[in-house]
């Protein structure tokens, strides 16, 4: 079965805030409207039901809730989401999706055994529905103090912003920060079905911890797009399918704070082939001014390897120690990208061979599945290259790439305050065991 989609225009000309029917007011009494008045903010309680607006408080286990329209967090204050809620974004009847705009906080932990879907009706999650960006996800304006994602499943995610948001008239990514303070931690999630990046960070700090991501970008997008300002740490995830990068740290932007990411034992698949051309297509993608790491990441079947750009910080990027395997000529030849300037003398110690060489040996994939045809047929590419179904990559008994990366290095530091306590990240240290499956369970519970 093939994966298409209609092309969706879109008019990208207003970029950044245009609350023009709602905004944050100066004086923190909330929301106000284009009239000058005060919205009132709403405090959720037993009874609610709908989503819509300025509002405050918990939505409780086990309910389900319908997002009716754009649902805004004023500044300072939070909506918790507890294990098992169900929150279906259904919309007004209008063309554009609503969204979560965030100026506080929006904290969501499910569990693994109750976790919380964002969706769209159940009606609506077919197919032909992937790319389409039926709603907006979660936008945050620079006042955000933080996002919190614990095993959430949100699905279907990009459509178009509508007036008064952070994203007005242009498409929106899953996940949006703008402020090297606004502190974002996504574990154990499940994304499915983005119509451009999922996340993409104008500053932030991270811990995107042991999750997995399906269908990132139709022609175009990365699973994380790192701008300026952005540190943290990427590990244990599964990437299989995005259009472009799996992780791309960017220092664009005008923030003080270098971005410094660490990108870390993750398992990425099948990536980079439905954005076409050149200068794309990498799985770990560093540019810009950024600094970092990629240490311990299994790299099958992708575009691209690790690419370095000319003007990324390169005399404090380290990325050895990795393990590539290429079913076909087309894609070894580029495990040195021939548009970067990564080099084999600064990896030393990956594993790179020719064609079938090094098979990591995945328990339930078969890693040589599709013909480069099947690879380079865009939009068209088989499902099945896009998504885990009901795969295992885990690393069987027997497998080369257990024990053979290395741990002396530790995470990027980052300072989270406002999530503390039991909300405080699991930033993970790494293993010797490449990709994101170490052999003591430790890592993605996918």
């Amino acid at each position: 079965m093939k994966v298409s989609t209609k092309k969706i225009l879109f008019n990208a000309a207003i970029i950044g805030f245009a609350f023009a029917a709602v905004s944050c007011s100066d004086d923190e009494d909330g929301p106000t409207l284009s009239d000058g008045q005060v919205a009132e903010t709403v405090d959720i309680d037993e009874n609610t039901v709908d989503l819509e607006g300025p509002m405050r408080g918990t939505l409780l286990s086990g309910q389900t809730y319908f997002l009716k329209g754009d649902l805004v967090i004023p500044a300072n204050e939070e909506i918790i989401v507890e294990p098992g809620v169900t929150i279906i974004a259904e919309g007004d009847g209008g063309d554009i999706g609503p969204e979560i705009t965030v100026h506080g906080a929006f904290i969501a932990e499910g569990t693994q055994s109750q976790p919380i879907l964002m969706s769209v009706p159940e009606a609506m999650r077919t197919e032909a529905n992937i790319f389409e960006g039926l709603w907006g996800g979660i936008q945050c304006s620079d006042q955000a103090k933080a996002v919190l994602l614990r095993w959430v499943r949100m699905e279907y995610l990009g459509s178009e912003g509508g007036p008064g948001t952070p994203r007005a008239g242009s498409i929106r990514y899953g996940l949006w920060t703008l402020s090297d303070q606004t502190e974002v931690v996504v574990e154990d999630c499940y994304i499915y079905g983005v119509r451009d990046d999922f996340y993409r960070p104008v500053g932030g700090k991270l811990n995107i911890m042991r999750n997995v991501f399906e269908f990132v970008g139709f022609d175009g997008g990365d699973v994380i797009n790192i701008k300026g300002g952005t540190v943290g740490n990427i590990a244990y995830n599964v990437c299989i399918g995005s259009a472009t990068n799996a992780f791309k740290p960017s220092d664009d932007g005008g923030s003080t704070v270098q971005t410094n990411m660490g990108v870390y034992n993750n398992t990425i698949l099948n990536s980079g082939f439905r954005r076409a051309g050149l200068g794309r297509g990498a799985n770990i993608n560093f540019e810009n001014g950024a600094r970092g790491f990629a240490h311990n990441n299994i790299i099958v079947n992708c575009k691209r390897g690790i690419r370095m750009v000319e003007d990324a910080d390169l005399q404090n990027i380290n990325y050895d120690w990795n393990w590539y395997y290429g079913t076909h000529q087309e894609i070894v030849n580029e495990f040195i990208p021939s548009d970067g300037v990564s080099t084999m003398e600064d990896q030393l110690n990956t594993v790179m061979g020719g064609p079938g060489d090094n098979n990591p040996m995945f328990e339930d994939y078969d890693v040589d599945a599709f013909s480069m045809a099947d690879y380079d047929s865009f939009e068209n590419q088989p499902r099945a290259m896009n998504t885990m179904e009901n795969h295992n990559l885990r690393l069987m008994s027997g497998s080369p790439a257990l024990g053979a990366g290395f741990d002396n290095f530790s995470p990027v530091t980052v300072d989270f305050s406002y999530l503390s306590g039991n909300r405080a990240p699991d930033i993970m240290q790494p293993s010797t065991d490449m990709g994101a499956y170490p052999a003591d369970d430790s890592g993605n519970k996918y």
